[in-house]
This record gives structure tokens, sequence and C-alpha cells, in this order.
């Protein structure tokens, strides 16, 4: 009997969005660009500093997704003997960026809009309502366009999208008070909510991409359930060098040794294997590496690593 293996299972919970993916963040990208240019001109025209920060915002968003649909489809690419796990973690690189760039737009917002209370300005109200329809339309198609991706990257883009189509409904309910009341005040102060919303999500999105870097466990994963799942398969008697992360915030890796008894006959061996191959999947994790180990390969192969 072979007493020495290691076992793996490959089945992608998220491989078959990969092309939608890349076509939702292009869309995405053609969408924002025409519209950065349509705002700038409007924000020049209705005097409104809050039409003029989102359009700025806009324009690190026309940069962030051109990054992301570069490296969505740089990250598509297969195993070779540089990369032995693929270039998926590329679209990290993209979130990262992303979420820089917003940090950075949300503080020159808020810059300019405190140095704006010093010297208001008179703002058309009329022109501020009918780009904000627009702006929620066009925006709102291309949230609708990125709504289904899960990766990291995806998230990234969506919340990018997603915080204009909120910014615009902020836009339009100040548009409102400016229109009927002559509150131009209300401008500033709804951009600097707008940039302190973006600034505080962005941060966030960078944690949780660094987190993945650092190989974290996924949120939603349970290292503790799916250690005690394991410890109930038959023929499991110990469990150790149990690790999981994910590469971009979707596809779950596991690696685990686990000790059978010295006296496992081949089917037996055979059987324990596939049950735990059977519910890595049903848990989530989509590449498993398993080692099972008797007690001699115990000592050579893991207690040498302790």
């Amino acid at each position: 009997m072979k007493k020495h293996n290691h076992s793996h299972i490959h089945k992608s919970h998220a491989d078959f969005h990969n092309h939608d993916a890349e076509k939702g963040i292009k869309t995405a990208f053609f969408l924002n660009t025409v519209f950065v240019l349509i705002e700038f001109f409007g924000g020049l025209f209705t005097n409104s500093f809050a039409v003029i920060s989102d359009a700025i915002h806009d324009f690190g968003d026309c940069i962030a997704i051109a990054c992301a649909w570069f490296f969505e489809r740089r990250s598509k690419k297969k195993p070779d003997d540089k990369y032995t796990y693929g270039y998926r973690r590329y679209s990290l690189v993209s979130a990262a960026i992303t979420s820089l760039i917003l940090v950075c737009g949300s503080a020159v917002v808020i810059f300019g809009a405190v140095e704006r209370f010093k010297e208001p300005a008179e703002v058309h109200g009329l022109g501020m309502l009918l780009l904000a329809v627009l702006g929620i339309i066009i925006n709102g198609a291309a949230v609708l366009k990125t709504s289904k991706g899960k990766g990291a990257n995806e998230k990234a883009i969506k919340l990018h999208l997603l915080e204009d189509v909120l910014s615009w409904v902020a836009v339009l309910v100040g548009g409102f008070f400016v229109y009927f009341l002559q509150w131009n005040f209300v401008d500033i102060i709804i951009s600097l909510i707008i940039a302190v919303y973006l600034l505080v999500q962005s941060i966030i999105n960078l944690v949780e991409v660094f987190e993945i870097f650092l190989e974290k466990v996924p949120e939603d994963f349970s290292v503790t359930d799916y250690k005690k799942a394991l410890s109930e398969l038959p023929g499991v008697s110990d469990i150790h060098h149990l690790h999981v992360w994910t590469f971009e915030g979707e596809k779950i890796m596991a690696t685990v040794h686990i000790r059978i008894p010295d006296d496992t006959d081949i089917n037996f061996y055979k059987e324990v294997k596939r049950s735990i191959e059977k519910l890595s999947w049903e848990l989530g994790v989509d590449h498993l590496t398993v080692q099972l180990d008797v007690e001699e390969c115990k000592k050579l192969y893991c207690d040498m690593h302790k």
C-alpha cells in the first residue's frame, strides 16, 4: 500500500464568469469615460463644486477601470513555470490601484470643498438636477453590467460605480435645495459628505485587498467548522498543517495533512480520500491539496516541519 499521498481537487465555483467580468468592466469603462466629459463641462456650466468634484472622482474611476480591464485580462492567463498558481492575483493589483485612486481623489475633493466654504459661489440648481438625473441613469447602467462580479477586482469597480450612483442621488437632492431655496451652501456640504464616504469605503476595500495578499482566511469560511467536519469523517484520527486562503477574494484554496490508522487497507484508504474531497467541495473549497499520513509518514514529513 502506498502510504504517502497528495490528492488534489480543482473545481472552481467561479471560473464560468470570467468572460462576463471582462465584458462588464469594458462596458463600464466606456460609459464612465463618456459621462466624465459631460459632467465636467456641466459642472463648469452650473458652477457646482459637487458636480466638478464628482467629475474629478469619475476621471479617477476611468483610470481605475482601465487598469481593471487590463489586469482582468492578464489574470486569466494559464499557470506556467513562472506563475505555477496562474495569474489570478493580478486582479488584486487592480483592486489596490482602484482603491488608492479613490483615496487620493477623495482627499482632493475634501480640500477643495473646504476652500470653497471660504468663498461661496452661486450655483445653477436646474443644471444640477438635469445632470444628476443623467448621472443616475448612466452610472446605474454601468452598475448593472458589473453587478454579478464577486472577485476583489470586480468588487472594487462595482463599489466605484455604486458610489457614483449614490453621489448623483445626493447631487439630485442638493439640486432641489439650490434650485427651489437658493441654499448654495448645500452643494459644498454634499461634496464633503460624498468625499468622506468614498474615503472610508476605499480604505475598507484596501484593507480587504491587503488581507487577501497576506493570505488571511476568507471572511465567509470557518476553519473551525471545516476542521470539525473533517475530524468526524470515518478513518480520520488527526488533522494538522491545515491552511486556508484565497487568491483574489473568491476562489478558496486549502492544504491539509490528515492522519489515518496504520493498518488501513487500500480500499478504505481511497474511501477516506474521496470523502475528504467531497466534504471540502461541499463546504466551498475550490482547490484542495490533501496528504494522508500514517505514523511513519507523520514522523518523516510533518514532525520535522514543526
